[in-house]
């Protein structure tokens, strides 16, 4: 026999014996579209990601089908509908309901839909609560800014040149000045204990810049000597 990697499935559900139960679900629910969700409720087969597996995504395997399905109707509800079951699920938790308090509570109206109905989950709260007792519930964060109010000056922060020179600006600029002090001529290489610095032209207290044209090679005695003159 051949050894290779791969090796079959014994759990591989013939893609006719899927459609063919697909076809009976689909039966089920009146040839109206279904969800995975659903098929997994009334499938006796498999589960709905076994069909995902073999057809690549839920909607190609309803196309699989060959029969035109119906369109899901979508339900309305009235806002008693809404306030009624937010009721039955707030008393449930025993206070204001998250949205996995809602979720978990397995509730008959989902939390998209109010926010469908009512733009946000808070706002569907306020509304419920509003409902219950009557009053107008208004919310600190809801409050807008009195205009009289001065408005707060932001400081923007004033960028500052860099006083300290980048390893390899300096290694440029002592390159192309020999490595030596471009005032006395001295260099490590020929004096003794000479110790090179790389030095503002124009001192940054004047306004001069880290750039390659403003940077000069200098001896420490030179350096020290010059201070902060150009």
């Amino acid at each position: 026999m051949g050894f290779k990697f791969g090796r079959t499935r014994t759990d591989k559900i013939p893609k006719e014996q899927i459609i063919k139960e697909l076809r009976r679900v689909a039966e089920l629910f009146n040839y109206r579209k279904f969800g995975w969700r659903e098929f997994d409720e009334v499938s006796t087969l498999c589960k709905s990601y076994c069909v995902k597996r073999n057809f690549g995504s839920w909607n190609k395997a309803l196309d699989s089908i060959g029969i035109p399905l119906k369109e899901k109707s979508k339900r309305e509800f009235s806002n008693q509908d809404l306030f009624a079951e937010m009721e039955r699920i707030w008393k449930i938790v025993g206070h204001r309901p998250s949205r996995i308090e809602w979720e978990v509570s397995q509730p008959n109206i989902g939390y998209n839909t109010y926010k469908k109905y009512f733009g946000t989950w808070t706002n569907a709260c306020i509304k419920f609560i509003e409902y219950k007792t009557g009053e107008s519930v208004q919310l600190e964060l809801d409050k807008k800014p009195n205009s009289n109010t001065p408005k707060q000056i932001e400081f923007k922060p004033i960028k500052r040149e860099k006083r300290d020179v980048p390893l390899r600006l300096r290694l440029r600029v002592l390159q192309r000045d020999g490595f030596k002090c471009v005032l006395c001529g001295r260099s490590p290489a020929f004096d003794k204990g000479t110790v090179l610095h790389v030095d503002h032209i124009l001192p940054i207290a004047k306004g001069g810049k880290t750039t390659l044209a403003n940077l000069q090679t200098l001896c420490k005695e030179c350096n020290l000597g010059k201070s902060d003159k150009t």
